[in-house]
């Protein structure tokens, strides 16, 4: 029986496809949840502590835990891709599987320590040890491959992956009584009702048009805080689909992952 002359990576290009899978259908998700204007601003200003301006508050709850899930599926699909490196690796090499995996240096290490982590690569082969390097794995290296190490520890080990909503509100009120039109801006976050003040003058205006930019961000006390979700999760999946094209350039095999569309 001849043995393949390459390690078959393909495995590991199918779970960045189901990662991205994933990442579709939460921007679907986010995208209907959006559509039905889940926020409301009041028609008049209110007053609070003594200031009148227009608040911002929730007409639906928002579905964290539900988007979160989303999230699980999808940083784990993109760490198992990584894994899946390796371990072709060593099945190439003739060596066992059990103890092998991409290693990283979490959130807070040095460079230096992926050298106690390395050895979860050696059942690979010195090639596949030095792309890892070349990946920069580690705080201050490939920044987007720590932070999808530490959202899927985060979520296999803790809890499910917090997020929220937050909407950036622009407010256009005046046009009557001779008061000229003005623009508030404010913020909706969630947990915290938004409060835009109104000028003097502008005590009785009217909200007359309103515009809302929605989006959802990782929540507070987890890796990327306050960062939006959809866009640092198609920039992992491309960040991942890099170490495979490195893995299949220096093994010389069918470039699967060259096909994988950018999210």
């Amino acid at each position: 029986m001849t043995k393949n002359l390459s390690p078959d990576f393909a495995d590991a290009v199918r779970k960045v496809e189901r990662a991205n899978y994933h990442i579709a259908e939460f921007d679907a998700a986010a995208e209907r949840y959006f559509s039905k204007r889940p926020t409301q601003v009041t028609m008049t200003p209110v007053v609070r502590r003594g200031v009148h301006g227009f608040a911002v508050g929730d007409r639906l709850g928002f579905p964290d835990k539900g988007m979160a899930l989303f999230i699980g599926d999808i940083v784990h699909n993109l760490r198992c891709a990584l894994d899946y490196l390796i371990t072709a690796c060593a099945v190439h090499n003739g060596k066992r599987t059990n103890s092998t995996e991409f290693p990283f240096v979490k959130a807070g290490g040095r460079k230096s320590d992926l050298n106690k982590g390395i050895y979860k690569a050696r059942d690979a082969d010195p090639r596949a040890e030095k792309l890892v390097w070349k990946a920069r794995p580690y705080p201050r290296g490939n920044t987007l491959l720590v932070a999808l190490n530490e959202l899927d520890r985060f979520d296999k080990h803790r809890l499910i992956v917090a997020v929220a909503s937050q909407v950036e509100v622009e407010v256009t009120t005046g046009g009557y009584n001779e008061l000229p039109m003005d623009r508030l801006k404010g913020m909706r976050r969630k947990g915290r009702t938004g409060f835009m003040p109104v000028k003097e003058g502008y005590e009785l205006a009217l909200a007359v048009d309103m515009h809302f930019r929605s989006e959802i961000v990782f929540a507070r006390g987890g890796p990327l805080a306050g960062k939006p979700c959809l866009p640092a999760l198609k920039a992992m999946s491309g960040a991942v689909a890099d170490v495979i094209k490195t893995f299949e350039d220096e093994y010389g095999t069918i470039a699967f992952a060259r096909s994988l569309p950018r999210t």
